[in-house]
């Protein structure tokens, strides 16, 4: 059945109940009027709907029918939210513009929290109602406020689908017990974490997660909507809280890997009040070139990495494996640098690069 039918039926107001029991005790509404005390006007538009059951009305009826108050007050609570389920009906057909753009179709299939499978373009509004937290699409949000100004070359952008993906990101942020935001405790996990990078991000996703709730930051992990061409997010959630999206953009754990301390550098260096969305082909400014830098020296430092450089003309398998084992981290780590310098082409090496 769809939600809405149930909305869609003819809705009936308690006065119809109150007719009822008249005629089964055989009684008129003048006799129901002297037996409460209420003027038969008023018993007539109750009867009609243009009055509401009050609670002292519904003390009345007990009396005289032996139905408790409760029973009176439920059905008039009912059938004045009915009334305006049918008028927020009527405003969600103000909201189907704001389906145009959104994928709500990929939303569903990855079963996102209230994003139901449905072809009913109404339902579909309920459904992100609840998703945004809403009472209408056309309100604003926090979230929304912060993207307003986002801008993106590529005509092919759809800022509705950013929207989607990073509020799916503060619902699952929100499910994640963390500590206090701090930023001297995510400095030092940062240690923690690095020692980590000679495995497959994906492999340890569950255990970053964790050290870095230890310091208040939400770690989310969501393949990338169509249209956003977005690698990563960071930002605070509130003032107690900071969330770290990343997306699979790219397609290797390298990325990944660069991606997570380069959203980290931000939580650590910048603004706290910004939102800082890592785009692919942004034009970098120097709060993007300092998280990269910072990103590029906890994977490996510039002078060690620089030496090596230096010291070979050319590479082999052995050679980078070496190097990889030697500074604990991912071939793939190695190689995604070395490729992004020029130094090796990007059709180089491809065994030693993890995909995803």
């Amino acid at each position: 059945m769809s939600k809405l039918s149930e909305f869609d039926e003819y809705v009936i107001a308690p006065g119809e109940t109150i007719l009822e029991l008249l005629e089964a005790n055989c009684m008129t509404q003048l006799d129901l009027s002297d037996k409460t005390g209420m003027s038969k006007k008023t018993i007539n538009e109750i009867i009609k709907g243009k009055a509401p059951i009050t609670t002292a009305t519904a003390l009345k009826l007990e009396y005289v029918f032996n139905i408790p108050a409760s029973f009176w007050n439920n059905l008039e609570s009912n059938y004045r939210e009915s009334l305006e389920r049918q008028k927020d009906l009527e405003s969600i057909e103000s909201d189907l513009i704001h389906l145009e753009n959104i994928p709500y179709l990929e939303m569903s299939k990855r079963n996102w929290d209230w994003i139901d499978k449905t072809k009913n373009a109404k339902e579909r509004v309920i459904n992100l109602r609840k998703f945004f937290s809403v009472a209408s699409l056309a309100f604003n949000t926090e979230l929304k406020r912060k993207l307003a100004f986002r801008k993106k070359e590529n005509e092919n952008f759809s800022l509705e689908s950013l929207y989607c993906w990073l509020r799916y990101g503060e619902i699952q942020s929100g499910k994640i017990e963390c500590a206090k935001f701090d930023i001297e405790k995510l400095k030092d996990k940062v240690k923690e974490i690095r020692k980590l990078a000679n495995q497959p991000f994906l492999s340890q996703y569950e255990e970053i997660k964790r050290l870095l709730s230890e310091c208040g930051v939400s770690l989310v992990y969501e393949p990338h909507l169509p249209h956003t061409y977005v690698n990563g997010v960071s930002y605070k959630v509130s003032c107690d809280r900071a969330i770290i999206m990343i997306s699979d953009r790219g397609k290797r754990d390298d990325i990944l890997w660069f991606t997570l301390f380069h959203e980290i550098a931000h939580l650590i260096k910048h603004s706290k009040k910004e939102m800082f969305i890592d785009q692919e082909d942004d034009l970098k400014n120097d709060i993007e070139l300092e998280a990269d830098h910072y990103a590029r020296n906890v994977l490996i430092e510039d002078n060690i990495y620089d030496e090596f450089v230096k010291n070979n003309t050319t590479y082999t398998d052995q050679i980078i494996e070496d190097f990889s084992s030697k500074n604990n981290v991912s071939t793939g780590v190695v190689i995604g640098r070395l490729q992004r310098d020029g130094i090796v082409g990007w059709n180089e090496f491809g065994n030693l690069v993890t995909r995803l």
